[in-house]
């Protein structure tokens, strides 16, 4: 059985990618891309589309190499007969804890003590007017509620807060059901992890953000389900008190220096996933769906096509 690689992830580094050729190659025939192969490998750097698909005509498996899959047309993949499937545990945790991490800062308002700080002001003056928060006893958002989400949701919970949910796939346990409206007008905070979908695209949008006040809003998932100029608009009317943004609807984002004009808005470069063993647990990953073919097995986190 051939793969074929078709590209890597910039932060791959060569000692990355000859340690996953070495664990690949064990196991099957690593070809390059443009040769035909029977298991396509994809990051989220490569449309896997039905003009991709026809340079591979042997092809059976679409294996993309992270949670989200929004890059690979599952309607296309399904009229060719391959199967596709995805990783989202390399890169959970991550995820997880970045998403964590900015509902916190916003919470606290941290973002306007280090813009006290870096002008000289010794701002304690100013905490009550900031009218920072605890994760215990606030109130949590959550839209999207699958491998990541859940775990999200697990940990704002262990930690104190009262977590609200939407997922049409439904809730875990513990979380109360609640429409996107509803949270963003009775939540403290809102944290996106929905897949990107026709449903989800522009979820987030103008007339949503109408009804925030003072909310905590972070998007790690995917760029599109935020419109984002409202929500800019949010921030700077007070709506928001603070806007995380590690994804965005053209990446590389052009305007990444808009960080310096709001104290409450945080934009990282979509890195919310990697971490140092990020790479191990991609091939470790890799290594189990190519077993689990060559056993006649289902790849673990098959999607439905």
């Amino acid at each position: 059985m051939r793969l074929c690689r078709l590209a890597w992830s910039p932060y791959e580094t060569e000692a990355d990618r000859q340690a996953e050729r070495e664990a690949l190659g064990r196991r099957v025939q690593l070809v390059e891309p443009g040769t035909d192969a029977e298991i396509l490998v994809a990051p989220s750097n490569v449309r896997v589309d039905a003009a991709c698909l026809s340079a591979y005509p042997s092809a059976r498996v679409v294996q993309t190499t992270t949670s989200g899959f929004d890059h690979v047309d599952l309607e296309a993949a399904g009229r060719a007969g391959l199967r596709v499937a995805r990783l989202p545990m390399a890169r959970r945790d991550a995820v997880v804890e970045v998403s964590l991490s900015l509902v916190l800062a916003g919470l606290h308002r941290l973002g306007a003590l280090r813009v006290a700080a870096e002008q000289g002001r010794w701002a304690r003056a100013e905490l009550a007017g900031l009218g920072g928060l605890n994760l215990a006893g606030a109130r949590v958002g959550v839209i999207g509620l699958g491998v990541i989400g859940r775990r999200f949701a697990e940990l704002c919970r262990v930690l104190g807060a009262e977590v609200l949910g939407a997922d049409p796939q439904g809730l875990p346990e513990g979380v109360h059901p609640a429409t996107p409206e509803g949270m963003v007008r009775s939540c403290d905070a809102l944290s996106i992890h929905a897949s990107l979908s026709p449903g989800s695209r522009g979820l987030v949008n103008a007339e949503l953000l109408g009804g925030a006040r003072a909310l905590v809003l972070v998007n790690t998932a995917r760029g599109d389900i935020l419109d984002l100029p409202a929500a800019l608009a949010a921030l700077d009317e007070g709506r928001l008190a603070f806007l995380g943004l590690d994804v965005f609807p053209q990446e590389p984002w052009p305007e990444m220096s808009t960080a310096r004009d709001n104290p409450g808005l945080a934009l990282f470069p979509h890195a919310a996933g990697y971490h140092r063993d990020l790479a191990r647990l991609i091939r470790q990953g890799l290594a189990e769906s190519v077993d689990a073919l060559l056993r006649g097995e289902a790849m673990p986190w098959e999607l439905t096509v």
